[in-house]
């Protein structure tokens, strides 16, 4: 029975979208598959440790991400060919290297490059409300990086 109903759920979900590409609603179109793929995508809660147990808690899975991440980013040159040393040395002495701040040519070509249809962020600013906003506006932007730039 549950079987059926999936299915008979699953056709309605697959007719609406058909209707949806008829009617050249492409936004709609796009947006119902986005949504049937989203639920139909399960994250799966395990993960393998060190000695390759299969973990399902989920304080276990986190320690074990820490622990992989902290391995993978605390790595030490002592397996390194002699060459990946050197290049390791070099690109430390590049850490003094001062990158100057962007122009305001720069950023306005970046801002001008937004894509439009995109949703906002977290502050629901859509692209292009940036994008249209005018030259005072990405003058503004402009200051903002580059005080950020500097602290």
């Amino acid at each position: 029975m549950c079987t059926r109903k999936k299915n008979e759920w699953l056709n309605n979900v697959i007719k609406k979208i058909e209707e949806s590409n008829k009617k050249n609603e492409s936004k709609k179109f796009f947006n119902e598959i986005k949504h049937l793929i989203w639920q139909n995508t399960r994250l799966s809660y395990m993960c393998k440790n060190v000695q390759n147990t299969i973990l399902t808690q989920m304080g276990q899975i986190l320690n074990r991400w820490k622990e992989y991440f902290c391995t993978l980013l605390n790595t030490e040159t002592e397996g390194l060919p002699d060459n990946h040393k050197t290049q390791l040395k070099h690109s430390d002495n590049q850490q003094d290297i001062e990158i100057p701040a962007p122009t305001f040519n720069e950023v306005c070509c970046i801002i001008n490059k937004l894509k439009s249809g995109k949703a906002g962020g977290t502050d629901n600013i859509i692209p292009e409300l940036i994008k249209y906003g005018g030259r005072a506006l990405k003058h503004r932007i402009y200051r903002l990086i580059t005080m950020i730039w500097k602290e």
